[in-house]
């Protein structure tokens, strides 16, 4: 009996301390100190026999990035009136493979997750919050405004994934329209000269805001936009012609306006123009728009193709 009573008492003391031991390891999560690092994603639209640049590595543009930290109980889609700020439209600074903020703070604790919103160029956001996301106020296309882009929320973010680095998926917050030239038939014989192009009653001016939905408000305010100045010859075959220009997204109801040369048998030029042939084609964000002018001793007529992506 005294030694069955012994075995039952040792047990007894032996379980409580296992249980402990257990417990302690549960609460205590590792929490390493990780630097907070950027990997922003740009995919250029290039025309054929040009090749892409995909490593994000874009010239002259430079990025920024807002944060916020959330219970890690909590997500984006529910609590983001919620989020507290983590870094407030700040500038990113490349350092090797990876951006980083210039304050170079590290991630949050594992008790929190991150939602991150970013922008560029850096200097074209008038704000980013967590109400209206990125905001490009007072955007005026009549010159080129820069390749303004911006990310959806990357949200519900923990150091434990990704390395600690948080890809910044960029789109294009305006669209691209471009020209092409050809002439009207092989056998045409008058040789002819584009001088100019340009775009009339193109709206200019905008606001644009990523949240709750991507998306422009417009100035009635409309203008001409320039494609081509120059003295360029129709071949047969369409030729790119001028400069892609950067547009707000808008349901386009423009004037085109040509300008060319007729070279007659003398070898004068005979000068024509033509300014009343509409341009109706509804366009949007993140895709370039490209328009081949058939032009000939006749007039012009419009092609529109299929528009491509820009991202």
């Amino acid at each position: 009996m005294k030694k069955t009573f012994y075995r039952i008492l040792l047990t007894a003391a032996i379980f409580p301390t296992v249980g402990s031991g257990c417990v302690n390891e549960e609460r205590e999560h590792h929490d390493p100190v990780v630097p907070l690092a950027f990997e922003p994603v740009m995919h250029a639209q290039v025309r054929a026999g040009e090749t892409p640049d995909n490593t994000g590595d874009t010239g002259n543009n430079s990025f920024g990035v807002s944060a916020w930290t959330l219970d890690r109980t909590e997500t984006w889609s529910t609590g983001s009136e919620n989020a507290e700020p983590f870094l407030d439209r700040e500038k990113l600074l490349r350092d090797g493979v990876f951006w980083y903020p210039e304050s170079k703070p590290d991630w949050p604790p594992y008790s929190y997750n991150l939602a991150c919103i970013g922008f560029a160029p850096f200097d074209a956001a008038a704000r980013c919050d967590n109400s209206q996301g990125v905001v490009f106020d007072d955007v005026d296309t009549s010159t080129d405004p820069g390749d303004l882009r911006y990310t959806l929320p990357q949200a519900n973010l923990s150091k434990n994934r990704n390395g600690g680095v948080v890809t910044l998926p960029m789109i294009p917050a305006l669209c691209e329209v471009s020209f092409r030239v050809r002439g009207v038939s092989e056998y045409e014989t008058a040789r002819i000269y584009v001088r100019s192009i340009s775009l009339e009653n193109v709206k200019l001016k905008g606001r644009f805001h990523s949240l709750p939905n991507p998306s422009w408000d417009l100035q009635n305010l409309t203008g001409e936009i320039n494609f081509f100045e120059g003295d360029w010859p129709v071949g047969y075959s369409s030729q790119d012609i001028g400069e892609t220009r950067r547009i707000i997204p808008q349901d386009l109801d423009a004037s085109l306006r040509v300008a060319y040369d007729v070279v007659a048998p003398s070898q004068d030029r005979i000068p024509e123009e033509v300014s009343d042939v509409e341009i109706k084609r509804t366009l949007s964000a993140g895709h370039q728009y490209t328009f081949t002018l058939a032009v000939s001793t006749s007039g012009v007529e419009v092609i529109q193709e299929n528009p491509s992506q820009i991202d």
